[in-house]
């Protein structure tokens, strides 16, 4: 029994590790990981689930209407794999088969839906659940003070050229799981993540999280956490990662405005926000104004900065849609839309484009091309049966949130608010990416079901 324990407090401990470890993955990865090679924190996450395994029992929340919708939606994609089998066996691409393809990305499915999801539900479950929780929101805080320490660094000699910090900077490489470099082509910050787009990721999901310290903490420092999210959510540069965590924000103000105890709070806010503004204004009202407008004009096919990337992202998504229109039942099957929409490229997108040219139209260039939504990605690989399943799953957890959040407000609505506010950031980020590697939304959905058990069992 004492043994048991202890492999579970080493287990916890390790899951605490990878949560710190999110962020980090600008390093070059491990290529036997295939789709979480550069997810340093999948190593932590894996070996925490090794040692639940062998402490003994591991709970399964099979009762959970959310968790059915989950398993539902997992066999529905290896039917819709089944029935595409003939075409599947004769796809090939970029030295890949159909069927190898499929295999690869079922693996990584079940990993993230399963493995992973596990993981979180039991590590939660066998903690007392505020201890549990506020632990996870300190340890996100301190992988954000790392995150916020580079960026600051990063933004200084990319955006206002002070290149004596470029050494300072490279003392980064001796980090874990990090690599410094930087963004010769659009001088955006993307700290220590690969991408300006994987920083706008990891903001939004730990948003609601950071968001939290001002209803549980007292005087400014409980706004630090939070500020810190937005300032470096509007420095990434990413434009949609800045608009979901605008919404939010949205959120978190309704819910104050919603719950009467926090309604000094919120006047507070309300006026800090239009000083602010108003500040912005006055002093700076042209280059606030032109920063709104460049942010906007950004999305057209023309803007020079962002042209080829918008032409991409749209050119694929036009793609991937019209193999929905041909497949619109069953859909082509797990990762194979990517076969069926290499030929279906519009010319608009593909001409003088290097994107397209370079790498996903280019054999010898081992990524495919990405889809950057995940509901056409669903539309187009599971027809519009799984597209309504994976519906019916989304609706499940927002009704959740608005009844435990914002009707029925308890003890525990702190913690339902942060599942809300990360919750309606996963959703909207789905507009911009394509796959369920988003350890944040597992970690959230296990905490809904934890906290969905307790309550029933209270009111039994």
């Amino acid at each position: 029994m004492r043994r048991a324990l202890s492999i579970k407090k080493l287990a916890a401990f390790i899951f605490l590790i990878g949560v710190f470890f999110i962020p980090f993955n600008s390093f070059s990865g491990f290529g036997i990981l295939g789709e979480f090679d550069r997810d340093s924190c999948v190593l932590f996450f894996l070996i925490s689930f090794v040692l639940l395994l062998f402490s003994g029992r591991v709970s399964i929340p099979i009762k959970s209407s959310i968790f059915q919708l989950v398993v539902l939606l997992l066999i529905w994609i290896a039917l819709t794999a089944f029935f595409n089998v003939y075409d599947i066996s004769f796809y090939y691409f970029k030295k890949t088969s159909g069927l190898s393809r499929f295999l690869r990305q079922y693996v990584a499915l079940i990993i993230s839906c399963v493995v992973l999801f596990i993981l979180f539900f039991n590590i939660i479950k066998n903690q007392e659940l505020k201890t549990i929780v506020y632990l996870i929101r300190r340890v996100f805080l301190f992988s954000l003070i790392i995150v916020v320490i580079y960026g600051t660094i990063e933004y200084l000699i990319v955006q206002l050229k002070v290149d004596s910090l470029r050494e300072t900077l490279l003392l980064f490489d001796y980090f874990p799981f990090t690599k410094v470099k930087f963004d010769r082509w659009t001088y955006r910050i993307s700290s220590v993540t690969f991408e300006s787009p994987a920083l706008a990721t990891y903001l939004i999901s730990i948003a609601g999280w950071m968001f939290s310290y001002i209803l549980t903490e007292k005087g400014l420092k409980r706004f630090i956490p939070a500020a810190l999210v937005i300032l470096f959510a509007f420095l990434s540069g990413s434009r949609a990662g800045f608009f979901i965590i605008i919404v939010q924000i949205i959120i978190f103000i309704l819910y104050l405005m919603k719950d009467r105890k926090f309604k000094k709070l919120f006047v507070n806010i309300f006026l800090i926000l239009f000083f602010s503004g108003s500040v912005l204004l006055v002093f700076f009202g042209r280059t606030t104004s032109e920063i709104i407008y460049n942010e906007v004009a950004s999305f057209d096919l023309e803007d020079d900065k962002h042209s080829n990337s918008n032409k991409t992202r749209f050119g694929i998504q036009y793609a991937v849609f019209q193999v929905f229109l041909e497949n619109p039942i069953i859909g082509v099957g797990h990762g194979m839309q990517a076969f069926e929409a290499k030929d279906k490229f519009p010319d608009w997108a593909t001409k003088n484009n290097w994107e397209f040219k370079f790498k996903y139209l280019n054999e010898d260039h081992p990524n495919f091309p990405p889809v950057f939504n995940l509901y056409l990605r669903i539309l187009a690989e599971t027809g519009i049966i799984g597209f309504i399943i994976f519906l019916f799953l989304l609706m499940n957890i927002i009704f959740w949130c608005y009844n435990k959040t914002f009707i029925r407000q308890g003890n525990q609505t702190i913690m339902s608010l942060i599942i809300t506010i990360s919750m309606a950031g996963f959703l909207l980020n789905w507009l911009k990416m394509d796959t369920f590697r988003v350890y944040g939304f597992w970690l959230c959905l296990a905490l809904l079901i934890v906290m969905d058990n307790q309550l029933k069992n209270e009111y039994k």
